[in-house]
């Protein structure tokens, strides 16, 4: 008898990364003219991951999806959902996932995927976001067989049908000697996605808010992106607090956050998770809204005791009385100091700053940035069952979505240690041969494939070939 499932999400994680990375804060830095401090504190990347020469965002999310299956004891036919989200296509028609089908069926065997259902997503950085959204309704309408105890289980008490797996990759690159250039990374997360999840069920609401704007691009055939810096920060603002919004509204009328006296809904989030273009981002959206929660309580005093009142409240400057009309500069100004206040500092360093571990030695990767920050978190043992987590995304262009959900007792038993061994083996390149991976000018890799997907060649088509290189 098929039932649908109380929850769903995610169950297990995966991550791929390049062998090769670059130091920020040593010759590229020199190179650049820039401070290693400004990069490594107050940028927060240390290390840019840097795809090989036989790399791409299909390699890494075959990689990812890889060790995912096997991670799980996954067959072919245990998925029913590959859903991919990219900003890195490697082609303008061909969905990414049937390159990833053709690659994982080079070691499960030709044919093995044929009834598992496969889509690219495209919406900047909150990509991948969408597609966890969708596989987990599919999930949760019980389609496909859903919740069905002769499909065998996982573990003990455990009952599913097929699974779906998410996956998000990406290469940030810009334009060598840009300001955005210190951000790039490279890498991908795979999300298994299914009914009684080990990790974290997902809360049945969603906060989101989209506009149309020009922060970030890349127009079809340019290798990088066009950034408007400063303006694509203030858009990612703007937008995850109209997310942030829109889920504090719906978790409260449906009683998902149930508030007592003094409380605010970031109280009820033990960790936030925000999209990390760069780990100082994070830092800036949590600022933001703890702010825009906490000046309507009681402990608001407290912070303008040690700070002072805002721009154009009552005693914030020349009798102004709406936010409006204060200055910039003095909203600026203002905004760094609340960000360096002690309750600001206990909140961030307790709820936000521990899920920026990893995107520190990996730099940007875009729709995956935001399940690095989850991966981070779980690598160091700081999610416990109970526990309710906030994840906030955002898609430049733009769309964010803000939602949440809780640690599950299975938590016990997911393996931590992988990603930071991966981590650890890395190689270190020269500013050299990565300038001439970042121009496509090498053709060789610097480290020869092995026991993993490769890109063998591009046809005179432009038809792309991979294999599983042993």
């Amino acid at each position: 008898m098929t039932q649908t499932p109380d929850k769903v999400g995610i169950d297990d994680i995966a991550v791929a990364v390049p062998k090769l990375f670059l130091s920020t804060t040593g010759e590229f830095a020199r190179a650049r003219g820039i401070e290693p401090a400004k990069l490594s504190r107050g940028i927060g990347v240390e290390k840019m991951a840097v795809p090989d020469a036989h790399e791409d965002a299909a390699t890494m999310a075959a990689s990812s999806t890889l060790d995912l299956m096997r991670n799980n004891d996954l067959l072919p036919e245990d998925v029913g959902r590959i859903y991919i989200g990219t900003e890195s296509g490697v082609d303008e028609a061909k969905a990414m996932g049937t390159y990833v089908i053709g690659m994982l069926e080079e070691v499960y065997g030709p044919g093995t995927f044929t009834e598992c259902s496969t889509v690219e997503y495209k919406s900047a950085c909150i990509g991948a976001t969408l597609a966890l959204e969708s596989v987990a309704c599919w999930l949760k309408a019980g389609d496909d067989g859903g919740w069905d105890e002769a499909n065998g289980s996982n573990g003990p008490g455990r009952r599913r049908g097929r699974v779906g797996i998410v996956v998000a990759t990406d290469v940030a690159r810009y334009e060598i000697g840009s300001p955005g250039e210190y951000t790039q990374g490279a890498g991908s997360v795979a999300l298994l996605v299914d009914r009684d999840p080990r990790i974290l069920a997902l809360d049945p609401v969603m906060g989101v808010y989209t506009r149309d704007e020009n922060d970030f691009f890349r127009p079809v055939g340019m290798r990088c992106a066009v950034v408007n810096g400063k303006y694509s920060n203030l858009c990612y603002l703007a937008a995850m607090e109209g997310a942030f919004g829109s889920y504090q509204r719906r978790a409260l009328s449906r009683g998902v956050v149930l508030l007592g006296d003094g409380e605010c809904v970031t109280d009820h989030l033990d960790r936030i998770i925000f999209h990390i273009p760069y780990p100082r981002m994070a830092e800036y959206a949590a600022a933001s809204l703890f702010r825009r929660e906490w000046r309507s309580l009681p402990r608001w005093r407290e912070v303008e005791e040690e700070i002072g009142a805002e721009p154009g409240e009552p005693g914030g400057g020349e009798g102004a009385t709406v936010k409006a009309k204060a200055e910039a500069k003095d909203e600026a100004d203002y905004q760094r100091r609340f960000s360096k206040s002690a309750m600001f500092q206990e909140a961030y360093g307790k709820k936000v700053k521990p899920s920026t571990l990893i995107s520190s030695v990996v730099g940007n990767i875009y729709t995956g940035s935001i399940y690095l920050g989850l991966a981070s978190l779980l690598v160091q043992d700081l999610l416990t069952p109970g526990a309710r987590i906030g994840l906030g995304s955002y898609g430049s262009g733009c769309s964010a979505a803000f939602f949440s959900g809780t640690v599950e007792e299975g938590i016990g038993s997911v393996a931590r240690g992988s990603v930071l061994k991966k981590l650890d083996e890395r190689v270190e390149i020269d500013l050299a041969d990565y300038e001439d991976l970042h121009r496509g000018d090498r053709q060789e890799s610097i480290i020869p494939p092995a026991g993993e997907f490769a890109l063998l060649r591009i046809d005179a088509d432009g038809y792309r070939r991979y294999g599983f290189v042993g």
